[in-house]
């Protein structure tokens, strides 16, 4: 055999082998299981959380307790207000009558009660019977008693002229008996007004306190009339900012409206939700890149002062393809600095951490 054909079969049986062994090779790596890979490391991956702008402090909702129409905005969005500072007027005419009305009540009570308490001053002492203590009465029962009192003593006067003679026969047994009998009834119409005399005083006292009661009663509701009455006007909370204002005249504002008046803080923060997972990893103190969420154009940088100790679900969602939506947030709130611009209300934000 030539040498030049012996080199070719070896050439061919080398190949051979070559790739029967690349061949095993491979199936036996491809037989084997996948080795797991190595888990991202948290502390290397940029953090990146959205959140909402918000006054410092959060926003504060403005809204009746009653609905009611609309008649007069005293304020505008954008403006500054005091405490207490009036913001809107709503329709009152009802809570107006019902304050006349009460106010009209407790004069009529304070009126009868007057009345009443200058006829209980005028009193005098009426005089004792037998051993009882004097007693002051009204005016008009004493002197009706005084009076009796007057004819008792001249019918006893005339009783004891004519008794001497009633025994002489001088004068008729019918005229002294008459006139014993007068005796009588007058002690008894006197210890009738005495007795009406004083029921009267303790009547008209009961009455003076009802009355008094009465106008507390009075006083009192009309008070909660004013308070009704002063709920028609929203009053300012706190002060502050007024962010929102979507009201107009005329119309209908309900309780559930109170997100249409919105006050605040004139400093802004930016409430960050954070998913479970960097929950641990955000501390205070911690430094962030604030950019608009959709233009991703930078709005100035923030500082994280406070980590909510709770999570939830989060009330918006974003176009991000990385974001996770099968996870709970917690709440940071971050405080702007440097803004280059004054980001609105309830505006989206991006928040970056560099690793």
């Amino acid at each position: 055999m030539k040498s030049s054909t012996l080199i070719l079969l070896l050439f061919a049986f080398a190949a051979v082998l070559a790739g029967l062994r690349f061949t095993f090779t491979t199936l036996r790596q491809a037989a084997a299981p996948p080795s797991p890979a190595l888990a991202p490391s948290l502390a290397d991956a940029p953090v990146r959380l959205y959140g909402r702008i918000e006054p410092r402090g959060r926003e504060v909702p403005v809204g009746p307790l009653q609905p009611g129409r609309v008649i007069r905005i005293l304020v505008q969005e954008g403006q500054t207000v005091a405490t207490g500072q009036p913001l809107v007027e709503l329709e009152a005419d009802v809570e107006r009558q019902a304050v006349a009305v009460a106010d009209r009540r407790i004069a009529e009570l304070e009126t009868r009660l007057a009345l009443l308490l200058d006829e209980l001053a005028r009193r005098e002492p009426l005089p004792p019977l037998g051993t009882e203590p004097v007693q002051v009465y009204l005016q008009i029962p004493v002197r009706r008693v005084k009076e009796l009192e007057a004819q008792l003593a001249l019918v006893l006067d005339d009783l004891k002229r004519k008794e001497p003679l009633s025994r002489a026969g001088a004068v008729s047994d019918r005229d002294f008996t008459q006139a014993q009998l007068r005796a009588v009834q007058i002690r008894r119409q006197i210890e009738t007004l005495r007795a009406e005399a004083e029921r009267d005083f303790r009547q008209k006292m009961l009455q003076a306190e009802v009355i008094k009661r009465q106008i507390e009663m009075a006083r009192a509701e009309a008070e909660q009339k004013r308070r009704e009455l002063a709920q028609r006007t929203l009053l300012a909370p706190i002060a502050g900012l007024v962010y929102k204002l979507d009201l107009r005249l005329g119309e209908f504002l309900t309780p559930q409206d109170h997100e249409r008046l919105l006050l605040g803080d004139p400093q802004r923060q930016v409430r960050l939700y954070v998913e479970s997972f960097w929950y641990g990893g955000i501390q205070v103190g911690d430094r962030f890149t604030v950019r608009d969420a959709e233009t991703l154009q930078r709005l100035g940088e923030g500082r994280a002062v406070e980590i909510a100790p709770y999570v939830g679900a989060r009330g918006f969602r974003t176009e991000d393809s990385l974001e996770r939506l099968d996870t709970k947030y917690g709440q940071a709130v971050l405080v702007l600095e440097n803004a280059s611009a004054t980001p609105p209300l309830g505006k989206l934000v991006l928040a970056e951490r560099a690793p």
